[in-house]
């Protein structure tokens, strides 16, 4: 019995409840505002990174993947109160995934040697938001 109330508690803390759409809509835009900010940081240092070191970018670029990690990982575990909710949060989910996989790429680039194509990669960024 305390084995299936600690799982139970457990359980409750990986997420919250939105109380209605509007509420839910609020909570996907402050983490979209969190999403495009981190966007606009990589893009500049992108943009800028013929200036930048290398040790630099890669603080600039790992702190931007762990924010959008921690963005992803905050919003995921808020429960839709909606069908026309769940859209949104598959649009807002979807739009993290592929932010975070263009960071994590623009790492690994900088941690070999040097951002291969910059100005493609700010056109990926741009097209993210």
């Amino acid at each position: 019995m305390a084995a299936l109330l600690v799982l139970l508690v457990a359980a409750a803390g990986c997420v919250s409840p939105a109380w209605d759409d509007h509420d839910y809509a609020l909570k996907a835009e402050q983490s979209d505002e969190s999403v495009s900010s981190t966007i606009r940081i990589v893009r500049l240092a992108v943009q800028n990174s013929h200036r930048l070191t290398r040790p630099y970018l890669k603080v600039v670029l790992t702190d931007a993947a762990g924010e959008l990690d921690a963005v992803g990982d905050q919003f995921g575990g808020v429960q839709p109160p909606s069908e026309r909710s769940d859209e949104l949060r598959d649009r807002l989910l979807d739009r993290i995934q592929r932010a975070e996989e263009v960071v994590d790429d623009l790492l690994i680039q900088v941690r070999r040697d040097r951002i291969k194509d910059p100005a493609q990669a700010v056109r990926e960024l741009e097209a993210l938001g």
